[in-house]
């Protein structure tokens, strides 16, 4: 199938489950550990996850560029989502869809946690949980929104999209206006691609 019919968009579908994740890990800290947790979040230890969360904003920048690249105005960008979110586990809504995402979440935020040697575990281990299970909901909550306002989001791409190709075929295209008409000495100038007028015809009488 053509890849323009049905775009994939299982990566940004990843990039949201590791945004919910980096959220969820660093809501747990704070919230079973408090203000023990401010050394924790800028140490060495969370090196990996700066470098991950630079990592997916640099390819949010370039699929979403590729994507809009693909479409051939608003509407067509609008279809091609539609026909995306299709592809996604439960078909990129309703409850169950939110739910896996807010599992998947949690439990790559957990595996991070283990990874680390589980800091907040000789803490309150109940309230981090709350803590991550709180930010998760509240992160899905924020993406239906955001789903919601899709197509309006995706109008004010387009746009930008429209404007700045307009401001590229300025930049690279030069207009040459023709200069003022030269007279051609017997013929006035905006008349120069007629021909002459037929000179009337004369018979003798004999």
């Amino acid at each position: 199938m053509d890849k323009r019919t049905s775009p994939d968009l299982r990566v940004f579908y990843l990039l949201l489950v590791g945004v919910g994740s980096l959220f969820a890990h660093v809501a747990a800290e704070f919230a079973a550990m408090g203000a023990q947790a401010d050394h924790l979040v800028f140490s060495a230890r969370h090196w990996y996850l700066g470098c991950a969360a630079l990592a997916g904003i640099g390819v949010f920048i370039v699929r979403s560029r590729s994507l809009v690249a693909q479409a051939q105005g608003g509407r067509d960008l609008k279809r091609l989502l539609t026909l995306g979110l299709e592809a996604l586990p439960l078909r990129g809504r309703g409850f169950g869809y939110y739910s896996l995402t807010a599992v998947l979440q949690l439990a790559v935020g957990s595996l991070t946690q283990l990874g680390e040697g589980c800091p907040f575990c000789s803490h309150d281990v109940i309230a981090g949980l709350l803590g991550a299970l709180v930010t998760v909901v509240l992160l899905g909550m924020v993406t239906r929104v955001i789903g919601r306002r899709l197509p309006a989001f995706v109008c004010v791409l387009a746009g930008h999209r429209a404007v700045q190709d307009q401001k590229d075929a300025t930049r690279f295209v030069r207009i040459e206006l023709p200069g003022p008409t030269q007279s051609l000495g017997v013929w006035f100038p905006l008349l120069f691609n007629r021909p002459p007028p037929q000179a009337p015809a004369f018979t003798s009488l004999i």
